[in-house]
């Protein structure tokens, strides 16, 4: 049962990190809309990720859509090794996609790499449209407070 309740909170953080922020109006006055000064996803200390594997790189989609560059992968299945641009952590010898990015996941759900997420650069390359039709793992953080 934790783990179903844990599975659905993922899913329903994933849902609201996709979504666009909202944009605010101006009246006839010239003054903008009273609105108030954080969304209540922001207030929260969960923070929802999603890794995608891309040819030859990592990238992650943060909270607010934003698109960094994570690492780089390289080799062929079942060959693959991938090194994080955070904290340059390495890995190897993954038969699939799949295992490399759980991989990652998991150092990033144990803490391993949590502030550098933050500070990671954004995609400089257009990651493409079909982005979400790749391969790609979804994962969920809590910031220390």
């Amino acid at each position: 049962m934790k783990r179903l309740k844990k599975a659905l909170a993922r899913v329903a953080n994933a849902c609201l990190g996709v979504l666009p922020p909202a944009t605010g109006g101006t009246r006839p006055d010239g003054h903008s809309r009273h609105q108030p000064g954080t969304h209540a996803a922001i207030l929260s200390p969960w923070r929802v990720y999603r890794i995608y594997a891309r040819p030859g790189r990592l990238v992650l989609r943060n909270d607010q859509g934003r698109i960094h560059d994570l690492g780089v992968m390289t080799g062929v299945e079942p060959h693959l090794a991938y090194r994080l641009f955070a904290r340059g952590l390495k890995g190897q010898g993954f038969a699939s996609r799949t295992l490399l990015l759980d991989d990652i996941a998991r150092r990033i759900e144990g803490g391993e790499i949590s502030d550098e997420l933050l500070a990671l650069a954004e995609c400089t390359v257009e990651p493409g449209v079909d982005l979400d039709r790749g391969t790609h793992t979804d994962v969920s953080m809590k910031l220390a407070r």
